[in-house]
């Protein structure tokens, strides 16, 4: 804990003097590619990043916490599991432990996803590009960088509806354990032009709000859905941290679901 602490402290004076010269977000460019970016850093939930935690998130400590119900007005409504190939893009390969400290770095020589520019991914979801792995099928898949294991489901789905998904995050690493305070939230896009109405929004822009409970366990909504078709739904863990080193605890995962 005495070490974070240092690190909060090194991070907020480095702003202070304006010796930063690179913003994070979650296709991260290199500092040398950003120079025009203002410099920011944010500390909560003991973490220090690079994006704000933007405001909507909160933890049910009763255990309790049930998502809201929303009325379905297509004839038939569905779950959005699409069928496919199982994701299996981890196995064999170690899984990425992460690092607290790790979610401040910001690495002018990073490789990977924190190397590419925001204008290499194809669409406001990057689906297929460079900035994140491919799209799965089914409820259950790990992440782009085989940190976290991730299952979902969802309320009835239906085109231009309100739908809440309740999301499962767990270690890859330390005996599976329950990945808390990561925020997490859905991005949505129908295809690289026609992202959701609300895309990456949350209060105050948009009402997609994420509430924790039990630990590990989110429920994210009301995420809309205008239009029928497959969809690309990228849940975000640990926002605020740069996606830089190897070691953040920066992530996502993304699946396929179908809209009626």
């Amino acid at each position: 804990m005495a070490s974070r602490t240092i690190l909060a402290a090194v991070v907020l004076t480095a702003i202070t003097a304006s010796v930063l010269t690179a913003a994070c977000s979650s296709s991260s460019k290199p500092a040398a590619d950003a120079g025009s970016q203002e410099d920011a850093a944010f500390v909560t939930g003991g973490l220090v990043g690079c994006s704000p935690l933007e405001p909507g998130c909160t933890v049910d400590t009763t255990g309790s916490y049930t998502a809201p119900t929303v009325a379905t007005t297509c004839p038939d409504p569905g779950k959005g599991t699409t069928t496919g190939t199982a994701d299996s893009h981890c196995n064999g390969v170690t899984p990425q432990a992460v690092n607290a400290l790790s979610c401040s770095v910001l690495d002018a020589g990073a490789t990977g996803d924190a190397a590419t520019p925001d204008a290499a991914a194809p669409g406001p979801c990057g689906e297929n590009g460079p900035d994140y792995g491919a799209t799965m099928y089914g409820n259950e898949g790990d992440d782009d960088d085989c940190k976290y294991h991730t299952t979902w489901e969802a309320s009835p789905i239906c085109e231009s509806d309100g739908v809440y998904f309740i999301v499962k995050a767990n270690y890859l690493t330390r005996s599976m354990a329950p990945l808390t305070g990561a925020c997490t939230f859905a991005e949505v896009c129908l295809n690289d032009t026609h992202p959701g109405p609300a895309v990456d929004s949350r209060p105050p822009q948009g009402n997609q709000t994420v509430v924790e409970g039990p630990p590990g366990t989110y429920t994210v909504g009301p995420v809309v859905f205008d239009e029928a078709g497959d969809w690309t739904v990228r849940f975000h863990f640990n926002e605020i941290c740069c996606d830089i080193a190897p070691d953040s605890p920066h992530g996502h995962a993304a699946f396929h679901v179908t809209v009626p």
